[in-house]
């Protein structure tokens, strides 16, 4: 499995090579600057950023670059935010994952070869609100645009996320029951796609105001995000099993629907009234 999975990513890697456009401005207008230099010989072309580094030691951009992420998560508060919320849905969603296989074995009856099937449901959920929520997400965004002079706020990416942040608890609630009263197989698959459905829905949308709020430092934004994400990916799958056991997937589904609501819900709302500023505020301190 590890090696069917590492040469997927590997030939991934390689396609992303060719598939992907550099996005990071300084990254672009330094490689035109380059080009400049080459063709002109006149070495005088060079951008902010290369004049700004131009004096620090390779050893000092190294260590900034590895330190900012870890400093984004601790003392900014839009990344604190995201990473929350990100750090949920990642641990829901491998709660998911590490206990769905053995729900249909123990008990629906089912051999491992079949109970593998249903992570089917997972990857319909996972592509089909991706493939829905990219064109909503760019369509709201547009139409919150004062006009075609309106560049955008990176909080215009927010709408989208609470009908996500509704369908997720949903699924659970949804997969939770059915598996808990034995109702057919197709129920808990049902639920398990509204939930990454959800998941995926509230998720994109995030990625999007991280980047957007972060131009420049998209990278460690996101990396920033991506350890608590990490963390509990590994941490909630610890618990599940137990915790099935002990309340069942019912009420175990429900408090765990509970928790994405409390998180999920308000989340939203902070960051479109207080974004703005706690944007300005961080602007400073990068």
């Amino acid at each position: 499995m590890f090696w069917s999975t590492s040469a997927f990513q590997g030939v991934m890697v390689v396609v992303s090579l060719f598939a992907f456009q550099e996005p990071h401005a300084p990254t672009i207008l330094r490689r035109r600057a380059e080009k400049k230099r080459s063709e002109t010989g006149d070495q005088m072309y060079l951008t902010a950023t290369e004049r700004a580094s131009a004096k620090e030691s390779t050893t000092r951009i190294i260590g900034r670059s590895l330190s900012r992420p870890l400093k984004l998560l601790a003392f900014h508060p839009i990344v604190q935010i995201v990473s929350i919320i990100s750090a949920l849905s990642y641990g829901l969603l491998y709660i998911s994952l590490a206990t769905f296989s053995e729900l249909f074995v123990t008990a629906y009856g089912q051999s491992v070869e079949i109970s593998g099937l249903h992570y089917i449901a997972v990857a319909l959920g996972e592509i089909s609100g991706s493939q829905e929520c990219g064109p909503l997400m760019d369509k709201i965004f547009r139409k919150l645009q004062s006009g075609p002079d309106d560049p955008g706020r990176p909080e215009y990416h927010i709408p989208i996320m609470l009908p996500g942040a509704l369908i997720a608890p949903a699924g659970l609630l949804i997969y939770g029951w059915a598996a808990q009263s034995h109702t057919h197989w197709i129920v808990v698959d049902i639920g398990m796609f509204l939930m990454t459905f959800g998941l995926q829905v509230a998720g994109m949308p995030i990625q999007a105001y991280i980047i957007d709020a972060y131009p420049e430092h998209a990278s460690s934004a996101t990396g920033a995000s991506q350890f608590l994400r990490s963390l509990s990916a590994f941490t909630f799958p610890l618990f599940a099993p137990a915790m099935y056991r002990a309340v069942g997937y019912g009420w175990g589904n429900s408090v765990l629907a509970l928790v994405a609501l409390l998180v999920a819900i308000p989340a939203p709302w902070i960051l479109w009234r207080c974004g703005a500023r706690l944007r300005a505020r961080a602007g400073a301190s990068i």
